[in-house]
């Protein structure tokens, strides 16, 4: 391909350049401005380093933002044109808090952009040029408003937030087994689906049972528990206090926003101090009572990696229990539950996992959390960041705290006045996201005009640019492309085969389809496997050459296999129209006139050679790579 090596030579430099801001090098030339009192980072004893998540984004939207192609001047901060309006409480709290502290804002985002952001944030993909057209074209007012809810109600959305779920679930077959995690990742897809309060969902997955064998489907929740059993020296010596202490810790972590796993080990006193308030007063014997509501819980195995039971004919919480993950435990004896948050104590005559259940889902901490994590996916920065760091001691802004601690979260009144609202709607994820999508607060710009602060970064004052997940970047180069994988998935169960996948987010888990060049091209992007809690996303030069040289990539741009650019160099198209087509479907805009008129020296040379270099161009641009 003629124009190929001067084309990777520039998109090189402005793409992995900006790689870098994800993570691999973490600036810190520039001194961060100094925050107000109200919206503190963590306290580390020490001054706040660099990699802190809200100067990180901070200055990754800063960077890549001031790089991306400008559609039109954005009206000056404070203009009659940039105001906007107040739709429901979360811009009440933010533009009232931006208004209080004089902190400015950015404009509103323009349906272009909305639209992908929506769609990725969403359902995971990238709206096709017809969808695209069709949005930005409709004059109605409420255009936004409809968009949003006909994609929260699509089998898509199901999809996307199915394999997120299994994501946070930490859902894999290494763990539960193959067929178990077939039938626990359609649970969580039919849960999401018929819109199952999220309370509900979360004391099913907390109170199953599988008296006979978890492999059977409608033993699918008891996934949940059997992904933290731990297995001793051979697969029939179990750890019963061990797999306790798993489910207590990565089900705070989840559903609490708490990250017990220092006092699993040890107390706070003496160890925690510079991490944690509350911690610091805790003791192990407070983790160990939180235990003690799994300490009745037996799983068993009966096949290796296949077949599990939960039975309740355990004896109890015992000390005196060996260990083979942490450090031995006391040896006093019985321990009694006792909820952690409160202090409330199990009835000891009742089964012991529905009322942890309760306990944890009626707590106002559960709500909190959820929709902290919940945010953070729409926003990129949690209100409390990381989600799982909540503080219990520093959640009260007229506490007198000791010094040099301040409260947490960022916005107490925002992230309270949800949490309510999710409570009254009944734990509606689907609500949840509406409400949040709604808001102008998320449709700002991540352009700013003017000077950013890193202190108004609490206030959400921009929109925050993120890169694409792998999953997200997959499917959004087959969608792009048109040339989709059609991966046959694995038949774990050995039933009636099951039917190919077109995008990633409709498999099971990473674990669901084979090896292959897509499956390298993921791993790249920081696809997790699951055995690890969460992701860490970031660019590399690494990435930056995959996307230009991974076959993956490369063959989907040819005029072959029915892609987009074979169906447009055979048609009756002018070139013209065909690099407006190859700029919305790729990235989700109209070519700039700067664009257009160089993209079209290339197809007018040679229309087939032009129009896939073109496109491989345009799959290795910022605005392609990142949401914003």
């Amino acid at each position: 391909m003629r124009h190929r090596h001067f084309i990777k030579i520039f998109f090189f430099a402005v793409w992995g350049i900006a790689a870098l801001w994800v993570g691999v090098i973490t600036p810190g030339a520039q001194k961060p401005a100094p925050a107000k009192d109200k919206f503190p980072g963590e306290h580390s004893g020490e001054k706040l380093k660099p990699e802190r998540a809200d100067k990180q984004i901070s200055e990754l939207t800063r960077e890549v933002a001031s790089r991306l192609p400008q559609l039109g001047k954005l009206p000056p901060v404070g203009s009659t044109q940039q105001k906007v309006v107040v739709k429901n409480l979360i811009d009440q709290h933010l533009f009232g808090a931006m208004k209080a502290d004089s902190v400015p804002h950015a404009p509103l985002t323009s349906d272009y952009e909305f639209c992908r952001r929506a769609y990725l944030d969403l359902i995971g993909r990238i709206p096709t040029p017809e969808q695209l057209q069709a949005f930005v074209s409709n004059k109605a007012t409420d255009k936004r408003e409809r968009l949003i809810d006909s994609l929260i109600d699509s089998e898509e959305w199901v999809q996307q937030w199915g394999y997120w779920f299994g994501d946070l679930f930490r859902v894999c077959g290494n763990r539960i087994g193959n067929p178990t995690l077939k039938h626990f990742d359609a649970w969580i897809r039919q849960s999401l689906r018929e819109g199952k309060p999220y309370d509900r969902f979360v004391t099913e997955m907390l109170t199953a049972s599988a008296p006979n064998t978890n492999w059977m489907p409608d033993a699918a929740p008891s996934g949940f528990l059997t992904r933290w059993h731990i297995t001793g020296l051979t697969m029939y010596h179990d750890n019963y206090e061990d797999t306790a202490d798993e489910i207590i810790v990565n089900a705070s972590r989840i559903f609490l926003g708490v990250n017990y796993q220092c006092i699993s080990c040890h107390g706070g006193k003496g160890f925690l101090e510079k991490v944690s308030l509350d911690l610091t007063g805790k003791k192990r014997s407070d983790f160990w009572a939180m235990g003690a509501f799994f300490g009745k819980t037996r799983v068993r195995v009966v096949t290796y990696q296949d077949r599990y039971t939960i039975t309740e004919d355990g004896t109890g919480y015992d000390t005196k229990g060996w260990s083979q993950v942490r450090l031995q435990r006391d040896g006093s004896g019985k321990i009694e539950p006792k909820f952690i948050l409160t202090g409330e104590k199990a009835d000891s005559t009742k089964p012991l996992r529905p009322q942890f259940a309760r306990m944890l889902t009626t707590h106002p901490q559960f709500a909190r959390a959820t929709v902290n994590l919940i945010w953070k996916q729409f926003f990129g920065l949690g209100i409390v960041d990381p989600v799982d760091s909540f503080d219990m001691a520093r959640q009260n802004p007229r506490a007198k705290l000791p010094e040099p601690w301040t409260c947490q979260p960022t916005n107490d009144d925002l992230l309270n006045a949800m949490a309510a609202d999710f409570s009254k709607n009944h734990f509606s994820l689907k609500q949840l996201m509406r409400t949040i999508a709604r808001s102008s607060a998320y449709q700002l710009s991540s352009r700013f005009d003017g000077e950013w602060k890193e202190s108004y970064t609490p206030y959400f004052a921009r929109h925050y640019v993120r890169q694409l997940t792998a999953e997200q970047l997959h499917d959004a180069i087959c969608q792009a492309t048109e040339v989709f994988g059609d991966y046959k998935r694995r038949d774990w169960t050995y039933e009636t085969p099951i039917a190919p996948v077109r995008f990633w987010t409709e498999a099971a888990s990473p674990e669901d389809i084979g090896n292959g060049e897509a499956k390298g091209f993921l791993r790249t992007f920081g696809q997790a496997n699951r055995e690890q809690f969460d992701r860490q996303p970031g660019g590399s030069v690494l990435q930056a050459m995959s996307l230009m040289n991974n076959p993956f990539v490369t063959r989907r741009v040819q005029a072959a296999n029915n892609s987009r650019v074979e169906q447009l160099v055979k048609s009756a198209k002018t070139n013209a129209e065909i690099v407006d087509e190859l700029y919305l479907a790729t990235l989700s805009r109209q070519p700039l006139p700067q664009e257009k008129k160089l993209a079209l020296t290339w197809l007018d040379q040679d229309r087939k050679q032009g129009a896939e270099d073109l496109h491989w161009s345009l799959l290795n641009k910022l605005d392609f790579v990142f949401n914003y």
